[in-house]
């Protein structure tokens, strides 16, 4: 039995490609460039669905009482606007390459080490493996897309095999930003250390312009709140005080910890799905028991609505080293039908 390629089983509009292009700072001539290939149908679709709303609606009352367009960002917080990155390295910052089981499995046969397979669900709570931590005080900030446009591709004008001519299609989407010379070099002080950056991923969240703290997990940067809310030892938690009624509502992701004594590492995953709630009502039932240990959580309790939304997630076939000797321009492409 011939073995089928996935190239051969999924069309083209079903593939994205992510590409690093590593350049001279100096110079800016290109060093080199890597390509791979990611199936991102389902990030595709959620792109569209969200961005072609336009950020404006029709009020019919507005403006002088004739109709004007108002302000809508209700689907803001869907559209994509960082690349998050995470790197292999252990608790002393030294990097640890292909090495890191996090990410790569040693092929037994060939000797080479291959990325894990990323499953669907939450086994990282949503986020990244190992994300960098945020420190913009020494020039490692949360990566913003810099630049989104579309290239085209070509396609018969006319009818396929009898006509030549062909036309110029744009349903190529980029994202791209650029890591700098000075940016993800490394924890130590010495310009030749180096991250090696293992994962990638495309995520919406609220707009966040600066970010003054440090060793930040770029996930925490993204949650609203806290809400006051008392849980009942069962699936249900509501809300303390009336004015957060409107904050949370059915769809939305909540993290969850016990007031003032709990922490992430007694819950299985402080991470919960709002299954339904009632609009401007104070109680929120969740997907399951929130639980530390064997032991259901009932009383105080804070929660935050997680806005992180990642579309697509990557695992680097080869870890990218990145120093101060070059800068990587990373770019995401979604190809539509």
């Amino acid at each position: 039995m011939n073995n089928i390629s996935v190239n051969e089983k999924v069309a083209r509009e079903y593939f994205g490609e992510i590409e690093l292009e590593f350049r001279d700072p100096k110079t800016q001539e290109i060093i080199e460039t890597r390509r791979e290939n990611n199936i991102v149908k389902i990030f595709a679709k959620e792109t569209m669905s969200h961005s072609v709303i336009h950020n404006k609606i029709w009020d019919p009352q507005g403006g002088t009482g004739g109709g004007a367009w108002v302000e809508n960002d209700s689907y803001d917080d869907f559209k994509i606007k960082y690349m998050l990155l995470g790197a292999s390295f252990d608790e002393n910052g030294v990097p640890l390459d292909a090495n890191d089981e996090r990410y790569y499995q040693r092929d037994e046969v060939t000797g080479l080490y291959k990325p894990i397979q990323l499953m669907p669900g939450a086994d990282y709570d949503g986020g990244l493996i190992n994300a960098i931590p945020i420190d913009e005080q020494n020039n490692r900030p949360l990566k913003k897309i810099e630049n989104i446009y579309w290239e085209p591709t070509y396609q018969p004008a006319g009818t396929p095999l009898l006509q030549p001519d062909v036309r110029a299609i744009n349903n190529v989407l980029v994202v791209e930003t650029t890591l700098t010379e000075d940016e993800y070099n490394g924890f130590g002080l010495v310009e030749s250390d180096h991250f090696t950056i293992t994962e990638v991923a495309l995520s919406a969240g609220i707009e966040l312009s600066s970010v003054t703290e440090c060793d930040v997990d770029p996930r925490d940067l993204f949650l609203e709140g806290p809400y006051a809310a008392n849980a009942s030892g069962g699936d249900v938690i509501s809300l303390v005080n009336a004015a957060d009624a409107d904050k949370l509502v059915k769809g939305d992701q909540i993290k969850l910890l016990p007031d003032g004594t709990g922490s992430e590492e007694e819950q299985v995953s402080p991470y919960y799905l709002i299954l339904d709630k009632q609009d401007s009502g104070s109680d929120i039932t969740l997907d399951r028991t929130p639980m530390e240990g064997s032991s259901a959580i009932a009383g105080d309790v804070n929660v935050w609505k997680d806005t992180l939304r990642i579309f697509s997630h990557r695992i680097l076939s080869t870890p990218a080293k990145k120093s101060s000797s070059f800068q990587i321009t990373i770019r995401w492409r979604i190809y539509f039908t």
